[in-house]
């Protein structure tokens, strides 16, 4: 019995053990495993000639893909395993889409052109009925003046007492523009004894405000002069440079002209393009024309990226006590 219990558990130790490879063998293919790419760029003085083309894969082709630009027009498509994605996958779909809203689109416009011929109907209606309705006013009108016309006589006898009333709204005016005259004169003259009080208070706040930043400033200067996060700031430095060093493509050509109707873009264009001109110089011929306006050339870069490098940059940054220190400091800093 017991030498059943002892082969029971030699089992399951070797099916632990099996695991543990399995997943062990996995971590180190997906870490191992380079994310190749190739990159073919061309043009000839236009956006009509641009032609490019961007191909990759990883896991030994088990996902791989492709982006196409040419004639003004995007197309991709990627395969995953067996599962297919992209532009060539969905041709027959979108057919039918097609058709399907260039029917519904007809449906529609049936539906509006009966709308708008209802509505023209409407309208027509509406029309005729106002001009019945300003007929009807107009003769109204006329009926009352006729007779106010025929009251009026031309004999009038004692004052009027309309003229009494229209003076004395006059009188009435006058007394109102006089009283909202003063009103302004005095709401001006408050004003006025308010801004000394308003330049000392914007002036303060300038003061303030110029005190503050100064502060902050300060502060910021002790932070960036700081042994400690100047330490982590250079191994931060060197480990990008190891890393850009490892993403650095194996294969990589360009041949380029440009050149711009104002020769001074050019020059500012080749000042820029000088900067990184060293690290670029060995595979790049650039030629600036500073008496046409041109663009043509073709780039070609290919290159493999593992995820490994990233393991190993994250890994060094970690492990050093100034860089975890400045970490900690930059999350409990306020200005």
């Amino acid at each position: 019995m017991l030498h059943i219990i002892l082969l029971i558990l030699k089992i399951i130790g070797f099916l632990i053990l099996g695991i543990l490879a399995l997943i062990l063998l996995l971590t180190a293919v997906i870490l191992l495993a380079p994310f190749a790419y190739r990159l073919d760029f061309s043009i000839d003085n236009s956006l009509e000639s641009a032609k490019g083309r961007i191909r990759f894969h990883w896991l030994m082709r088990l996902i791989s893909g492709e982006v196409r630009y040419e004639g003004g027009s995007f197309d991709w498509h990627m395969r995953a395993a067996w599962k297919k994605f992209g532009d060539e996958t969905d041709g027959a779909d979108g057919k039918d889409a097609d058709a399907t809203v260039a029917a519904d689109n007809a449906h529609i416009s049936e539906q509006d052109d009966r709308a708008g011929k209802a509505a023209s109907e409407k309208a027509a209606v509406g029309v005729a009925e106002e001009v019945s309705q300003e007929e009807a006013a107009k003769e109204a009108e006329n009926t009352l003046e006729k007779p106010a016309h025929k009251a009026d006589s031309p004999l009038k006898s004692g004052p009027d007492p309309d003229i009494r009333s229209i003076t004395a709204g006059k009188n009435t005016s006058k007394s109102r523009t006089d009283r909202t005259e003063r009103k302004k004169i005095s709401g001006i003259y408050e004003k006025l004894k308010k801004i000394p009080e308003k330049i000392k208070y914007t002036f303060r706040r300038i003061c303030d405000k110029i005190r503050s930043l100064k502060k902050k400033k300060d502060r910021i200067e002790a932070f960036l002069r700081n042994s400690t996060h100047q330490n982590a700031f250079s191994r931060l430095i060197r480990e990008l440079k190891r890393l850009l060093h490892f993403l650095k493509p194996s294969a990589a050509s360009m041949d380029l002209e440009f050149g711009f109707s104002d020769p001074a873009y050019t020059g500012y264009t080749l000042a820029g393009i000088s900067m990184i001109y060293p690290m670029i110089g060995e595979h790049a011929q650039i030629r600036p024309d500073f008496e046409h306006k041109v663009l043509r050339g073709n780039v070609f870069i290919k290159g493999k990226i593992r995820i490994l490098y990233g393991l190993i940059f994250a890994w060094n940054m970690f492990w050093d006590k100034n860089v975890r220190a400045t970490y900690r400091h930059i999350r409990k800093f306020r200005l």
